[in-house]
């Protein structure tokens, strides 16, 4: 999957080949040089419909923040099967890269999915080719469900995303083959990761999208959004005045300040109409600037 350029600044050489090493496609998003991916050999079916957005099949890392010895807070996560778990996370740790999440980010699918967080201060080029020995390891066959979707008009879903996209004024919005995916950052937030600054978008991401739209308007429509602790409770209980699907909310980082939390959720409904139920949601977070206490 491609993703524009935020901040309209081109992937410079280092950041290139940090993505080709990764199989990824390079961009810069706050400044930041992320690469992403998506593993398109896993077809999953979220909710009984198919789940094939990068919300779903992701593979996302970033560099930033070198000190004097060119080596930089590097970030990485990807989408799992089961089996895949344990020679992937034991990989990393023989390499030295430590793993700081593990677990499902959404409910009902099928296969099950898992999704792995890693961090590491080092060079970026070094990162990238520890986690290559990772990803080697993944297999690539296809698994689930493939096959064609019904889908109603490109143009329709066109104007949805525009709308959709509009609603939850997202920095960028993209729709490719029926999937409408928006991303935005929650840039009033502004960590630290194993003590330095990180405005990666692994960092503080807020998505949004849907998919498998059929003739009667509805999607599967899904969600996820970094959140700060004294937020989880409040924001949950305005998702599910609007029976939107709460599930999971868990760290994806370790040694980070302030604690960041994120929450994944999830709905088969008509997308303007979750589009609007989640924007009433999101008025319950704060827009005060929280930074680290360290300095």
């Amino acid at each position: 999957m491609q993703l524009d350029n935020m901040d309209n600044t081109q992937p410079d050489d280092l950041c290139q080949e940090f993505a080709e090493i990764l199989g990824s496609i390079p961009s810069v998003i706050n400044g930041v040089c992320t690469a992403t991916n998506s593993r398109t050999n896993i077809h999953p079916v979220v909710l009984g419909r198919r789940a094939e957005s990068f919300m779903f099949v992701p593979q996302a890392y970033s560099f930033e923040n070198f000190d004097r010895d060119g080596r930089a807070l590097c970030l990485g996560e990807t989408v799992l099967l089961q089996e895949e778990v344990t020679p992937f996370m034991t990989s990393l740790r023989e390499d030295g890269i430590i793993v700081t999440a593990l677990h499902n980010h959404w409910l009902f699918e099928n296969p099950r999915l898992m999704y792995m967080h890693f961090e590491s201060i080092d060079e970026p080029l070094a990162f990238a080719r520890k986690v290559r020995n990772a990803l080697d390891l993944l297999t690539t066959r296809n698994v689930g469900r493939s096959g064609r979707v019904q889908r109603s008009s490109n143009r329709r879903g066109e104007e949805l995303c525009e709308e959709f996209n509009r609603i939850l004024e997202g920095s960028m919005n993209t729709f490719e083959n029926g999937v409408c995916l928006v991303m935005k950052s929650r840039t009033n937030i502004r960590p630290r990761v194993l003590g330095r600054r990180g405005n990666s978008f692994l960092l503080i991401p807020q998505m949004f999208a849907f998919e498998s739209l059929t003739a009667d308007g509805r999607a599967l429509c899904s969600g996820e959004t970094v959140i700060l602790q004294e937020e989880i409770n409040p924001f949950i209980s305005e998702l599910r005045k609007h029976d939107i699907i709460v599930t999971a909310f868990h760290n994806h980082w370790l040694f980070d300040d302030p604690r960041l939390m994120y929450m994944h959720f999830e709905k088969v409904e008509k997308p303007i109409r979750f589009a609007n139920d989640v924007r009433d949601a999101l008025e319950v977070l704060t827009e005060k600037t929280i930074s680290s206490k360290s300095k």
